[in-house]
């Protein structure tokens, strides 16, 4: 054999090896998309109820959303959400300390109980600050 058959022979095993590392990077980036769920904590927003604009947010999400996640994703949310001075909102966070540090199941769909939840009322209605402090009782109230 020939120095270059030799040559492109060694070219082309080069060539198969890179685009099988760019198909194995694709598929990873495919199978999080796909399974979101599993690798990050989704917010979730819950009005309180229909007489009042508060809303309760917590984060659910697959065994990599244990409370540390949880809290991450419910400030930033609540920090993209709402634009500081533009929005005037009050929140506060609360933690359920009956749960351990990772709580969520993966059998079934069953993520259980949020580690970490808030309330978010509108500054400027005093009702719902009134009632803002009533859920938050101990916790701090913070605005933005």
């Amino acid at each position: 054999m020939d120095p270059l058959t030799k040559r492109f022979i060694v070219l082309f095993e080069y060539t198969v090896i890179c685009l099988l590392a760019i198909a194995a990077v694709e598929y990873f980036k495919y199978s999080t998309k796909i399974h979101y769920d599993w690798f990050h904590c989704t917010p979730v927003y819950e009005p309180i109820s229909s007489a009042n604009n508060i809303q309760r947010v917590f984060a659910v999400g697959g065994p990599s959303c244990d409370k540390r996640g949880q809290f991450k994703t419910i400030i930033k949310r609540i920090g993209r959400d709402y634009p500081v001075n533009t929005e005037r909102k009050s929140f506060c966070v609360i933690e359920d300390k009956s749960l351990p540090y990772k709580h969520y199941p993966v059998e079934n769909g069953n993520k259980g109980n949020p580690g970490y939840y808030a309330y978010i009322a509108s500054t400027g209605d005093d009702d719902d600050m009134e009632k803002l402090a009533d859920l938050c009782q101990s916790a701090s109230i913070y605005n933005i």
